[in-house]
């Protein structure tokens, strides 16, 4: 599967695009990235509802982007007809991992996916999903049962992390559209603007303004461009290593053209909606949901903008807090910590 090229950059930039339409959005991630996506069997992504508060999964729309002529079929019916406990356990914030390696300890779910899609011995797929239940998945039938090396497993972990940021991104600014006013400053409710030429913040607003934010927001911008230029072909993976998905847990780095075709990167506050009673700062909830995920400190450190070592403190801030000892502990005693979507 160590397929690399510079297809793991042109679906992170398509998952960031805010020319595409809602309807073009999902389609359009899946096709730049079929190269490094489709492992022979075909390519689907699908959109769903996760009721935060629970309930069934409600199963949307369905994209092909490869595959038999009766995937999308066959793929459905598999998913239609899952317990909606295990569905909606599978179809978790973040995930990107095979079927065989999540359900090792319940092999009775990856066989019930491959009793329908029966061409294939395995499956590999990512999700993503929103404070509002609204999540795609995208999924690539595997002709065996695949574990994933340790590269590889960081690799779709990383796409996934864009694919779920760049989704959230869409979904909060359909909500703001909704009640933007039109004093509103910046475009798409950004809270800084920057030369695409020099990476001089030309216009910033709130915690934009703070000097260590605007250095952090400048370095970012220059780091994306550095990972979207000849890196994308020479140096790919390292490429996708030094986009992270967030900056200081705040902000989306996008790409936004104004009426002459001038381009100018937003910086769009996209941090994931965490809200928890127990006293933690956003930050340490944030830390400690994607802990419970499974995540660890450097993934946490990749999809947030932070460093490792922030994470850490971060994370033992939060133990403390809420009286754990051990790592161990906190996962096993906070499984029903769902506040990150």
């Amino acid at each position: 599967m160590d397929r690399v090229g510079s297809a793991i950059i042109d679906l992170t930039e398509a998952a960031y695009d805010l020319e595409l339409s809602d309807d073009e959005w999902l389609p359009t991630v899946l096709e730049r990235g079929l190269p490094v996506l489709d492992q022979g069997l075909g390519v689907a992504g699908y959109e769903y509802g996760r009721p935060p508060a629970g309930g069934e999964i409600q199963l949307l729309g369905i994209h092909v982007a490869s595959g038999p002529a009766d995937f999308a079929e066959r793929h459905m019916r598999a998913l239609s007809t899952t317990d909606p406990d295990v569905l909606r356990r599978q179809l978790c914030p973040g995930s990107a991992t095979t079927g065989s390696e999540y359900s090792k300890d319940r092999p009775e779910e990856l066989a019930h996916y491959v009793s329908h899609v029966d061409y294939c011995k395995d499956v590999l797929f990512l999700t993503a999903v929103d404070c509002k239940g609204a999540g795609v998945a995208i999924a690539a039938p595997l002709g065996e049962v695949t574990t994933l090396s340790r590269q590889d497993a960081q690799r779709w972990q990383m796409l996934a992390a864009h694919v779920e940021a760049g989704h959230r991104l869409r979904q909060g600014l359909a909500g703001s559209d909704a009640d933007q006013v039109s004093t509103a400053e910046l475009p798409h409710g950004a809270e800084a603007i920057l030369d695409a030429g020099s990476f001089r913040i030309a216009d910033a607003l709130g915690k934009a303004q703070e000097r260590t934010n605007t250095q952090k927001l400048r370095d970012a911008a220059v780091t994306v461009d550095r990972a979207r230029g000849t890196m994308r072909k020479t140096d790919p993976d390292n490429a996708l290593k030094i986009w992270k998905a967030l900056v200081r847990g705040r902000w989306s780095m996008v790409d936004w053209f104004d009426t002459d075709r001038r381009r100018f990167v937003l910086a769009i506050p996209n941090s994931p909606d965490v809200t928890d009673p127990r006293g933690l700062s956003e930050r340490e909830s944030q830390v400690v949901a994607h802990t419970v995920l499974g995540h660890t400190n450097k993934m946490i450190a990749y999809r947030l903008g932070l460093s490792t070592s922030r994470v850490s403190t971060v994370l033992h801030s939060a133990m403390r807090k809420l009286g754990f000892r051990t790592r161990t502990e906190l996962v096993k005693q906070m499984r029903g910590f769902q506040t990150l979507q």
